[in-house]
């Protein structure tokens, strides 16, 4: 099995496997924060768990992050997300969770994972504690 895969791997560009973690860490995170963020709400409000245009503004804010590699460039991408991610929200009709997870992405695509954890988690007992009608 393992000279099959070796037989195909050089058609995958480097750091191909770096980006796919990434990708699956972003969706594992969206859909646990997606249900938490549902828990509350009567079936026909609910929204889906996964939701595609969120996971790929966050997957491309990840890539961006990730590809800079100055120290001044980072930060400023950063508060750019973090502003276009509060317009989002802001039509959402305040109940989105657009800005936790551009900042999840942004700590995942910076390699922090550990402090992508610990901001997951917060958002997690955040949206399972508030009433829906403060969202």
């Amino acid at each position: 099995m393992r000279q099959y895969v070796d037989q195909w791997r050089h058609l995958l560009p480097a750091g191909t496997g770096d980006v796919l973690v990434l990708l699956v860490q972003l969706i594992v995170v969206l859909t646990v924060v997606g249900w938490a963020y549902n828990r509350g709400f009567r079936a026909h409000d609910r929204g889906p768990l996964l939701r595609l245009p969120l996971l790929t503004l966050s997957f491309g804010l990840a890539l961006l992050v990730r590809s800079f590699h100055q120290e001044w460039w980072q930060p400023l991408v950063i508060a750019t997300a973090v502003i276009v991610a509060g317009f989002f929200d802001r039509n959402d009709t305040g109940r989105g969770m657009v800005l936790p997870i551009m900042l999840i992405a942004t700590l995942l695509g910076l390699g922090l994972v550990l402090s992508a954890l610990a901001l997951t988690v917060v958002a997690l007992f955040v949206f399972m504690l508030s009433p829906v009608t403060k969202r």
